[in-house]
């Protein structure tokens, strides 16, 4: 009676066995997670009639999925400059690589204003639509999420790139297309991006407003600072505008070698519009190469140059 049994009870306990460890591992699967926060900042506008710009962030999708538990926020766009930001979420995801990320605008109206617009100096609302149903992919946004680890990401938002005078008279600003728009908008991870700052000696008789461009080194060139006003420079990484001080601060730039162009800037017709008055010719200290200065990931970068001449 025994032996005619243990066959059948072996079978059960086996198949209990093989079991077992199958279910282990898609549970140990399911809860492989990873940290992920998600930041925005912006290159300044150096338009004197541009108060403030705001958008707002309806959804943020991640390989075409919306990320759980991420709020609809309103952010004031222009104040994110030299580093500053604002958190637009803060969670985990799947550990795995992603290839895309996408940042989606509300240009409908939110809460008794426009969802994106500009605030000019006379704190009137200029609203700002925004292309393919407010969808901007952006570039070069793929990234690896591992378990029990952390990717802090930033999304710079130009605004020098993305926000053009309108040519028609109904609005006095638009976004760009979405080519230019998506081309706008950059993606980078804080301990793989570093800071390049310091201090501009302008010694010519130049005066306004002084931007400086940094260029992935040996990508510039003299057709950047040509075409219409709103079509120049557009191949840079990032830009800033130099402050009365003379200080200037350039964040979050991929670990890589820069190449920097001051550019001089001013109103000289009083129209309410800024216009390029030449790029300039300058020299650094010894040890410093304006065409090839390198920027360190989780780093500072300083390079103090001064501006020798203004070329129109």
């Amino acid at each position: 009676m025994f032996t005619t049994n243990l066959p059948k009870l072996i079978v059960p306990v086996l198949a209990l066995t093989l079991f077992l460890p199958s279910c282990e591992k898609e549970e140990s699967t399911a809860e492989s997670r990873g940290e992920f926060t998600l930041e925005m900042t912006d290159a300044p506008v150096d338009d004197p009639n541009v108060k403030a710009v705001f958008v707002t962030v309806a959804d943020v999708r991640v390989d075409g999925a919306s990320l759980e538990g991420f709020s609809q926020s309103t952010v004031e766009l222009s104040a994110l400059t030299e580093g500053r930001t604002a958190t637009l979420f803060s969670g985990q995801l799947d550990a795995k690589s992603y290839s895309n990320l996408e940042i989606v605008l509300e240009d409908e109206e939110v809460n008794g204003h426009p969802g994106c617009y500009v605030l000019d100096q006379d704190d009137q609302k200029v609203a700002l639509a925004v292309a393919n149903d407010g969808v901007i992919r952006v570039q070069n946004s793929a990234m690896d999420v591992q378990q029990n680890s952390a990717v802090r990401a930033v999304v710079d938002f130009d605004l020098r790139k993305a926000l053009v005078r309108a040519d028609d008279q109904s609005s006095e600003y638009r976004f760009a297309g979405e080519s230019r728009l998506q081309s706008s908008v950059r993606f980078v991870q804080r301990d793989r991006s570093g800071t390049l700052s310091g201090k501009v000696t302008n010694s010519t008789d130049a005066d306004g407003t002084i931007v400086v461009y940094a260029y992935t080194q040996g990508s510039y060139s003299d057709q950047e600072a040509e075409g219409d006003e709103d079509a120049r420079f557009l191949q840079a990484v990032s830009s800033t505008t130099v402050k009365a001080s003379g200080d200037y601060t350039l964040a979050f730039l991929p670990a890589g070698s820069y190449e920097l162009v001051a550019v001089s800037y001013r109103d000289a017709d009083s129209d309410g519009e800024i216009e390029m008055q030449g790029t300039f010719s300058a020299s650094a200290l010894a040890g410093v190469n304006l065409l090839g200065i390198g920027v360190d990931a989780s780093s500072t970068t300083t390079a103090n140059f001064t501006l020798t001449a203004l070329i129109p």
